[in-house]
């Protein structure tokens, strides 16, 4: 968030002058930093929510992938799409599982993917609940990944916690896909 926030300082320093000089120019860093800043703010409320953790139990699990993906949007600054699809409430255990895997997820496309877009995918049925990371960035081999990247690991230990199944499938220059299933019967 620092980042974000120092970004969002130097742009709103620089236009002033840009305005008077190139206003087509200004009105993209104008832009730039709207969404700079409605990034901070959802960083912000995640990180509020995070502080106490009760709050992730009784906010839906469609307003904090909502929170993630706009926090992540404006790190990233790359185009991210949320699709929810619920016919139940997730338990809470398994939505705040669901909620971390899909934060390490998009904190790992922000940092390494180098995407030009990402899709996030909720569904919630009867008989199964998926979420899927996907992003179309450089992809990475699973085998070479070192052991101090926690980030992989973390996710599957939550899913284990919930007995859920975890996939990672990524490919060099062909983007990643980080999918969670869910069996309902195991609620």
């Amino acid at each position: 968030m620092t980042q974000t926030l120092f970004s969002a300082s130097l742009i709103a320093e620089v236009l002033p002058r840009l305005m008077q000089r190139q206003p087509d120019e200004s009105m993209r860093r104008l832009e730039e930093l709207r969404q700079l800043t409605r990034g901070a703010l959802a960083e912000m409320r995640t990180l509020l929510l995070e502080l106490r953790p009760a709050t992730l139990m009784e906010v839906s699990i469609e307003e904090l992938l909502r929170q993630l993906t706009e926090a992540a949007r404006g790190r990233a600054r790359i185009p991210i799409e949320t699709s929810v699809t619920s016919a139940m409430p997730l338990p809470p255990a398994i939505k705040v599982a669901f909620y971390y895997v899909a934060q390490e997820a998009l904190n790992n496309v922000t940092k390494h993917a180098r995407a030009s877009h990402v899709q996030v995918t909720l569904s919630v049925q009867p008989e199964q609940s998926t979420l899927t990371i996907r992003d179309d960035g450089q992809g990475f081999d699973l085998a070479s990944v070192p052991p101090e990247h926690l980030g992989l690991a973390i996710m599957r230990e939550r899913a284990e916690a919930i007995g859920a199944t975890l996939t990672i499938d990524s490919t060099a220059g062909a983007g990643t896909s980080v999918n969670l299933f869910m069996g309902v019967k195991r609620w």
